[in-house]
């Protein structure tokens, strides 16, 4: 697996990340803040981090030419606020950043894609699938999307380790038993999950999952550091980022387009994979497939109470068309879905031996 990842990532900078056109490359926008923020953290002088950033940027990007300092400053056009509880990834890239400079910000989400990889062969081999999981490892290192946002300078990546650590604690305890130990890294991952990006609604989903069956004390304890850990972002001003692309500004008004929006952004989301990344989409789809015909298994509710909430999250922000971005963190769902399905179809295929 780790081979698989090495040659992932190899193609990635060689190739630069770049597809007809429509990708930014190694360097996303976004990404200029979080270096940004981090040159800070390091101890950068303000000016200088953002001439450094600015750079870089002007030197190395693709379709984004940010100049002058000035542009990353706080209350700048760059939304500040919208970024500022996202500390963890600057924090987290502060050692490759000293190291390697801004190209050190591709770092954690490389090294989250990792984890992904490792957490896939250590799912298939507890499975005794090992073949198996390196070919769900092939697949995710064909898909240009995936490689799009793990190797690029935001939070994606980063979100996918957390994903990637739920599946293995559900993995181990299936039957979602209390446990001090479980129940702590539970609390632990959605709190820092929350400081890389909004996944409120992922989470409630996870905490769903165990109401559906009957762990109401997880459940309220999930929900409830779910709410208090996203805390910082609802105290930002975010009406401007909630169903943007409703014509109406009002609350109401938004809700009302709601319906209209989340059609537009099914059918962009969906043809952009069906022109971009086909294999990705074929996968996801067996996925839901298997998940459906295995219903209760634990994999396949927590993949489609996820792809839900992941979807849900995706059209409230209202932007149509960033190719996949805000369903990234279900892969790690999707692998295991894939594993466990071939796993209890082999199983019920086995013949029984005979006493």
């Amino acid at each position: 697996m780790i081979v698989i990842w090495g040659g992932t990532l190899a193609s990635k900078l060689f190739f630069n990340g770049l597809m007809f056109g429509f990708d930014y490359g190694l360097y996303h926008p976004d990404g200029a803040l979080y270096s940004f923020r981090t040159l800070l953290m390091s101890g950068v002088d303000k000016v200088e981090a953002g001439r450094i950033v600015a750079e870089w940027y002007q030197e190395n990007s693709f379709k984004s030419k940010p100049s002058g300092p000035d542009l990353y400053f706080e209350n700048s056009q760059f939304r500040w606020y919208t970024y500022k509880p996202r500390i963890l990834f600057p924090l987290l890239s502060i050692p490759f950043v000293k190291l390697l400079g801004v190209p050190g910000m591709l770092a954690v989400p490389a090294l989250s894609y990792l984890v992904v990889f490792l957490v896939t062969a250590y799912v298939a081999q507890n499975l005794k699938l090992p073949l198996m999981g390196i070919l769900i490892g092939f697949w995710m290192s064909c898909s240009i999307t995936i490689s799009r946002w793990v190797f690029s300078n935001t939070t994606d990546g980063l979100l996918l380790l957390f994903t990637s650590v739920l599946v293995v604690l559900l993995f181990k305890n299936q039957a979602l038993k209390f446990n001090f130990h479980f129940s702590l890294l539970l609390v632990f991952i959605t709190s820092l999950s929350a400081l890389t990006r909004f996944s409120a609604l992922f989470w409630f989903g996870v905490a769903l999952i165990f109401l559906i069956h009957r762990r109401i004390g997880t459940a309220l304890l999930l929900a409830s550091v779910t709410v208090i850990s996203h805390i910082p972002i609802f105290l930002q001003p975010i009406s401007g980022h909630v169903l943007k692309g409703s014509s109406d500004q009002s609350i109401l008004g938004k809700l009302v387009d709601y319906p209209k929006l989340l059609a537009r952004y099914t059918v962009v989301e969906v043809g952009q994979l069906l022109v971009l990344d086909r294999l990705l989409l074929a996968g996801l789809l067996f996925a839901f497939l298997c998940s459906i015909l295995n219903l209760k298994s634990l994999s396949s509710q927590v993949f489609i109470i996820s792809i839900i909430t992941l979807w849900l999250t995706g059209s409230i922000d209202g932007t149509p068309g960033v190719n996949f971005r805000y369903q990234l963190p279900i892969i790690p769902l999707c692998c295991w879905v894939l594993l466990d399905s071939y796993h209890k179809r082999k199983t019920l295929s086995s013949p029984t031996k005979s006493v």
